[in-house]
């Protein structure tokens, strides 16, 4: 079994805030002060150690999962090209299957539209369903990185009050 970890970035600078542009806009005050709460809680969690931290190359990504990393008293991130908010789903787990075997666990810090797509590929929900708000996190247990391959969504973090909810985010109805 496979644990992952899907975290969607903190809330980000507003893109008319005077960022050089989208690549390089970082997390808000408010972003990283929210999420840094969200981090410290994942870590009294007690969850087994993280094998691995993934990040998407824009920094908002990168700031969320060095929050992450912070809280968790770990240093070492990598950067995925295939987590940017376009990437492809299929690619992207083909590359993690390169490199995490069976009994790891790893974190993937991405955005929208690709972790939404992917927790609704994972989970086999319509699309429509999910509600993955920035700064969240969502655990699976996975038979292996594949789509279509068993996997139960165990609980998820809410960004706000960081209480763990079993299961998925779904919109109500």
């Amino acid at each position: 079994m496979i644990r992952l970890y899907l975290v969607r970035h903190g809330i980000a600078v507003d893109r008319e805030s005077g960022a050089p542009g989208d690549e390089a806009r970082g997390l808000s005050a408010k972003g990283r002060a929210r999420f840094r709460r969200l981090a410290r809680a994942f870590a009294r969690l007690n969850e087994p150690p993280l094998d691995y931290v993934f990040s998407s190359p824009l920094v908002r990504a990168v700031q969320t999962a060095e929050i992450l990393l912070a809280a968790l008293r770990r240093d070492h991130l990598s950067i995925l090209a295939a987590l940017r908010p376009e990437g492809n789903l299929n690619g992207l787990l083909s590359e993690l299957s390169a490199q995490v075997k069976d009994g790891e666990s790893l974190a993937l810090v991405g955005h929208d539209p690709l972790m939404t797509a992917l927790v609704a590929a994972l989970a086999e929900v319509p699309r429509e369903r999910i509600v993955f708000r920035k700064g969240a996190i969502i655990r699976f247990d996975l038979a292996g990185l594949a789509l279509g391959k068993t996997a139960k969504a165990q609980w998820w973090l809410r960004p706000k009050t960081r209480a763990q909810v079993p299961g998925l985010p779904l919109k109500k109805g």
